[in-house]
């Protein structure tokens, strides 16, 4: 095979990653490999790594070196933090050939790694497989400008995922397939190298195919996000609101069910994601929505029991504003972990700008429907409140005093000359 047998993918733009393997080391089993890492300046870091996922994963992170090189980490993938150096007797052998450098706004690494066929906790790849598993990630920033192979890195932007056929990769001589004949500069690795300037490599895809368990995550990841933002920023406040305005405890009651079951499904989504990304419950947005759509759970039982009071007493008690102030809590807290949530993806200005505008036209609204039913039920109560009262008959007058004529008698008095005893 000839030097354009090396494979080449590129994900997004400009960042693209090329893969040989000498023909000695397929058959062996063992032995060099060569790979190439390639994209704009205005990335702070790139990665490429073997495996569908980061943990476990063996991965070599690409950054500028500050001296118009590049500087060549390799490092271990793990679930709750970002990979640093890996230092171990089974850490990559890498070093940075010919065409390694910074070529005007393009940065390269033109790697050959000894001993990529194994690695540390039991990682291994078959160096003649025709379903190699590879991912990729990258951050958009300022350059690293450091030789420190330890650098700390953040988050990625993006990533991708993908597989390569190997024996589609197979070149014949055990050299660097991404150079003819060019001279070069160093980068920061085991070993010096030329200058900066692109090799051959192969140009289609042939020997490649997406991986689309993380290919989805995207669309899982905008699919949880508008869910869970539907739910806590507009349903469950707009439900809040139906039952002053409208005094349907019915229609309140299916509205919250509705956003209820319309939460767990964006939960579950989220699970999804976490599981796929294989990061566990380390973020605070994972964290504290899971605290969040837990605690939700008491929320309509504290409705029922509010309900069955006011049907029995026709008021409000403890378990009522119980119910009424724990709602309250748990959509501000939702909200807020929403802006987390926005946060822990990256999302962009725009994106950002309209959640808030929408959660804060929302947070009016509720306020100012909430405090006029307040109002115009205090208002109701003490205009009705001599209405309410019952009435008082009125008094009747004392009884007049009845004057009787005494008879007289029917004889005359001594006196008047009449007969005596």
């Amino acid at each position: 095979m000839t030097a354009a047998a090396a494979l080449n993918y590129c994900p997004s733009g400009n960042i693209c990653f090329g893969l040989g393997v000498p023909t000695t080391s397929a058959s062996s089993g063992s032995g060099n490999i060569y790979f190439q890492i390639s994209a704009p300046t205005s990335y702070s870091w790139i990665a490429l790594g073997t495996g569908d996922r980061m943990s476990g994963s063996n991965m070599f992170v690409m950054y500028q070196d500050g001296d118009n090189n590049v500087t060549i980490s390799p490092r271990q993938g793990t679930n709750h933090q970002m990979p640093v150096e890996d230092t171990s007797s089974t850490a990559a052998q890498l070093t940075l050939l010919e065409g390694s450098g910074v070529d005007g706004d393009t940065m390269r690494a033109n790697v050959r790694c000894a001993n990529c066929d194994s690695w540390a906790n039991g990682g291994e790849m078959s160096l003649s497989s025709t379903n190699t598993p590879w991912i990729a990630g990258w951050k958009s920033g300022s350059s690293l400008a450091t030789t420190d192979k330890n650098a700390a890195i953040s988050q990625h932007d993006d990533y991708s995922s993908w597989n390569f056929d190997l024996t589609a990769a197979q070149v014949d001589t055990d050299a660097n397939p991404f150079v003819s004949a060019s001279t070069g500069g160093s980068g920061s690795g085991d070993s010096n190298a030329g200058s900066s300037g692109s090799g051959s490599q192969g140009s289609g895809n042939t020997g490649v195919t997406q991986n689309q368990s993380l290919q989805e995550l995207p669309r899982l990841v905008a699919a949880h996000g508008v869910i869970m933002a539907i739910a806590f920023v507009i349903l469950y406040p707009l439900g809040s609101i139906l039952m002053p305005v409208l005094g349907k405890w019915m229609l309140h009651g299916a509205w919250q069910g509705v956003t209820f079951v319309l939460m767990w499904v964006g939960f579950a989504i989220g699970i999804v994601i976490v599981q796929r990304m294989e990061t566990g419950l380390v973020q605070t947005h994972t964290i504290f929505g899971t605290v969040i759509v837990c605690l939700m759970v008491l929320q309509p039982v504290l409705g029922y029991m509010h309900h069955r009071h006011y049907v029995q007493h026709q008021a409000r008690g403890a378990i009522s504003y119980a119910h009424i102030v724990y709602g309250r809590v748990l959509m501000m807290l939702g909200v807020v972990n929403g802006g987390l949530g926005l946060q822990l993806a990256n999302a962009s200005n725009n994106l950002v700008i309209a959640y808030s505008v929408v959660a804060a036209i929302v947070f009016v609204l509720y306020v100012a429907v909430k405090g006029f039913t307040s109002f115009r039920k205090r208002r109701s109560g003490a205009g009705g409140q001599g209405k309410n009262l019952p009435q008082q008959k009125e008094a009747s007058p004392p009884p007049r005093e009845e004057h009787y004529e005494m008879p007289r008698r029917p004889y005359g008095t001594q006196r008047e000359g009449g007969p005596g005893f």
